[in-house]
């Protein structure tokens, strides 16, 4: 559904930062190259080691290390886990970006065993305390976007990083959305990250960036995944366009995250009063949330383009199946585009959306 075309004839949009195209977006960056800063070189130096540098701090960590793909971090960080740990075995949500998008690639080319925690909602201690085998990381994915962008309750979370922590097991977080998920605790990024050994954060989510991700820890971990980023094919001969693109969205968005999840939850509010429409969760745990729709994925994606054409407004980038028999899953992510609608506007254009 996620024509371009259509979206590229949009002005305005519910979800993200707007619109802006190849060339708004390089010559944007070109105000955070230093006209005497080198490219990076596989990278090392430049933007890149800024923004490791920039990245280590904000999450109160001695040291960071860029990566092009985020799942190329995740298989990095799980297999030094591993490796330390004398075991392939790790434990995640079902339901967790790692476990349900990658084509089973944690099992296929990482070459890891995972133990499944959980079935919808986020799982707590008493799930990790069953778990008999030996564990080489405990995955936590903040927060968690398949089942509606859910956090675990912080005390559970904390019980769950000092259970770890006296065990000797690996806590780390699949953090692609770590920004929004302190706003959405109301936490400061640095209490969040040290209940974890490692973190995992993207740069183009919801700070908007072009590409790339990072993963923190201590000086001996980030050392150790020299050669498995090597080994996953992780080095581009220079990727500064990524590394600027990040240190621009986190000038641009970080601060506003806090508003982000509360203009979020005010919008759940007023969409939750259709009767048409389920929140789900009724109020959103960040800065985003499920809307199960009425009918399915087929014919809502022909009413929403037919709506785009018409109005100008990207309103959903897909609509996926639903366990409600006659309902599909939209989701709506708060960020900079939310400058330009009212709330009663959002649900003008749903009601026209589902009216057609």
């Amino acid at each position: 559904m996620n024509d371009p075309d259509i979206r590229k004839s949009c002005t305005r949009s519910l979800s993200y930062h707007g619109f802006s195209g190849p060339r708004e977006q390089l010559l944007a960056l070109a105000d955070y190259a230093p006209e005497d800063e080198a490219a990076d070189v596989y990278g090392a130096g430049g933007a890149v080691a800024r923004l490791e540098e920039r990245t280590a701090a904000l999450l109160g960590k001695p040291a960071a290390r860029f990566f092009i793909k985020g799942m190329t971090a995740q298989y990095c960080a799980l297999r030094v886990h591993a490796d330390a740990r004398g075991t392939d075995t790790v434990a995640m949500h079902p339901q967790g970006h790692i476990a349900s998008d990658e084509g089973d690639g944690l099992e296929r080319v990482a070459g890891l065993k995972v133990v499944r925690l959980g079935r919808y909602q986020p799982f707590d201690l008493a799930a990790l305390q069953a778990v008999e085998e030996k564990l080489a990381a405990v995955v936590v994915e903040l927060p968690l976007r398949r089942s509606g962008y859910l956090l675990p309750p912080l005390d559970e979370l904390r019980a769950m990083s000092a259970w770890c922590r006296e065990k000797g097991i690996p806590l780390h977080f699949d953090g692609a959305r770590l920004w929004e998920g302190a706003a959405g605790y109301d936490v400061a990024l640095t209490d969040l990250a040290d209940l974890a050994d490692t973190v995992y954060v993207s740069y183009y989510k919801g700070l908007g960036g072009l590409g790339g991700a990072a993963l923190v820890g201590d000086d001996a971990f980030i050392r150790r995944l020299a050669p498995w980023k090597t080994r996953f094919a992780g080095n581009l001969a220079t990727a500064f366009p990524q590394a600027l693109s990040a240190l621009a969205g986190i000038d641009q968005h970080l601060a506003r995250m806090p508003e982000y999840v509360r203009r979020a939850r005010d919008l759940a509010e007023v969409l939750a009063s259709d009767g048409r429409i389920i929140v789900h969760p009724v109020i959103p745990h960040a800065n985003s949330f499920q809307l199960l729709l009425p009918g399915t994925p087929a014919d809502l994606d022909q009413r929403h383009a037919a709506f785009a054409r018409q109005h100008g407004v990207w309103l959903f980038n897909a609509f996926t199946e639903s366990p409600i028999e006659g309902r599909s899953i939209a989701e709506v992510v708060i960020g900079a585009a939310s400058d330009t609608w009212e709330n009663g506007e959002v649900a003008r254009w749903i009601d026209a959306l589902l009216a057609a």
